[in-house]
């Protein structure tokens, strides 16, 4: 007997993908962990895998499809062991539901979710409409207590069946879209482009769109600043050079991006205003403990930032070690949504390309960012009275913070840290 199974968590709740490639057809044996396709959310690629062995009897989505948590994606026939272990299981099942529940035992959980589910003010455009729509009772009764209209729904489910978690996506994002309104700017038509010459159109990807969305709402919300500075880089890349061939030799690649994220993570360690998060609704501001470094990748689809956790606490080699694995997995799409959440401060160097200047947008909810440059060995007096001047190699930074948080001297200040820490590279050991 066929079973269909479901889409598995893609992230965040109600988070939806696009179905970019299959990897195998109706008719073919499958084993479990088997990859049966690939779905791109605005993050990154996942494999979804098959959960039992057997034969794939049918697709009910195609390549392009958009699919959520819990949308129903295929049938398979079972090898025969595992039919008579799903036998077994909703034997297990049965017996749990039937055990009698009291109505004192089911009150706080029904609380619990009526506090998380969010509310549609009266006066807001959703509404309830008397169109046939394809939905179960369950979902119905949450439309109604949000005040959401069915008929403007997109149905998750089979055959686009309304399932609860669609309401409650529909929910959040119409009240998104009244508390940003002001916000974010109106998306204009593009003129007639092809009036003036032949032009070729290409679809975004899912982390170019996720892109573009998250770079205008923090580019529209946060009040940005920047500054400026060269710091001398000299004895930090001497460093780096000496211990390059031994952590080689280890397969670890010491790389500036490495030691610029220690450097980071100590310099935030004595200004804890920058590893911290404003909360717009209750005017506070959110210390954090542990310091997460997000580091800004390149890659064929567009620009990705994995996150090392807890850098203040971890070696330069683990430090090495963590980005070499991510950026890998960020190249090859790999990366999972867990790689790329919890960051304090994001790092975007561009320095290996040329880049003179970065002015780099910060990454919400974080209250900063650092934007790198290409370094370049410079003539350099040290004081007045130098009369021959020194060869140094003099990095160019941008720093970008969040006004509302941070002021102009905590900036001035911050920068001076990672100028010293990259002067004496001693002091990371020490800090």
């Amino acid at each position: 007997m066929s079973q269909i199974f479901e889409i598995p968590e893609l992230g965040d709740a109600g988070i939806s993908g696009t179905v970019v490639s299959m990897s195998v057809g109706v008719g073919d044996s499958v084993v479990c962990g088997e990859t049966l396709l690939e779905v791109e959310t605005d993050k990154v690629v996942l494999e979804v895998p098959a959960e039992v062995s057997g034969v794939v009897e049918s697709f009910l989505i195609a390549a392009g499809d958009s699919v959520q948590q819990g949308h129903e994606f295929v049938r398979i026939t079972p090898l025969k062991e595992e039919q008579s272990n799903k036998k077994e299981a909703n034997a297990v099942v049965e017996t749990v539901t039937n055990v009698n529940v009291s109505k004192p035992d089911l009150e706080p959980v029904e609380k619990v979710l009526k506090a998380s589910q969010p509310k549609v003010p009266a006066n807001s455009a959703v509404k309830i409409s008397n169109k046939l729509v394809s939905a179960g009772p369950a979902s119905r009764r949450l439309a109604r207590e949000l005040g959401v209209d069915l008929s403007l729904v997109k149905g998750s489910g089979f055959r686009g069946r309304i399932d609860k978690a669609a309401v409650k996506e529909f929910a959040r994002q119409a009240l998104a879209q009244q508390a940003e309104g002001s916000l974010v700017p109106q998306q204009l038509p593009l003129p007639d482009m092809a009036a003036y010459g032949a032009i070729t159109r290409q679809a975004m990807t899912g982390i170019q769109k996720a892109t573009s969305r998250n770079m205008t709402q923090s580019a529209a919300r946060i009040p940005h600043a920047w500054l400026q500075r060269k710091i001398d880089i000299t004895a930090l890349e001497r460093s780096r050079k000496k211990y390059k061939s031994q952590l080689k030799d280890e397969g670890v690649e010491l790389t500036l991006t490495t030691l610029l994220c220690k450097v980071i993570a100590q310099a935030t360690a004595q200004y804890p205003i920058f590893n911290s998060c404003l909360d717009e609704q209750t005017d506070e501001i959110v210390f954090r403990d542990d310091i997460n470094v997000g580091v800004a990748v390149d890659t064929p689809r567009g620009l990705v930032v994995p996150v090392i956790n807890d850098v203040a606490n971890t070696s330069v080699k683990d430090i090495a070690r963590r980005l070499t694995i991510l950026s890998k997995k960020a190249r090859d799409a790999k990366l999972k949504p867990s790689d790329m959440k919890g960051g304090s401060i994001t790092l975007s160097n561009l320095g290996g390309l040329g880049a003179e200047g970065v002015f780099p947008v910060i990454n919400w909810p974080e209250v900063a960012i650092l934007g790198v440059g290409a370094a370049e060995w410079v003539p350099y007096y040290k004081d007045a009275d130098t009369e021959v001047p020194e060869l140094r190699l003099m990095m160019p930074l941008c720093l970008a913070f969040d006004h509302r948080v941070i002021n102009g001297a905590d900036g001035a200040r911050y920068l001076s840290m990672i100028s010293e820490l990259c002067d004496n590279p001693f002091l990371m050991m020490i800090a």
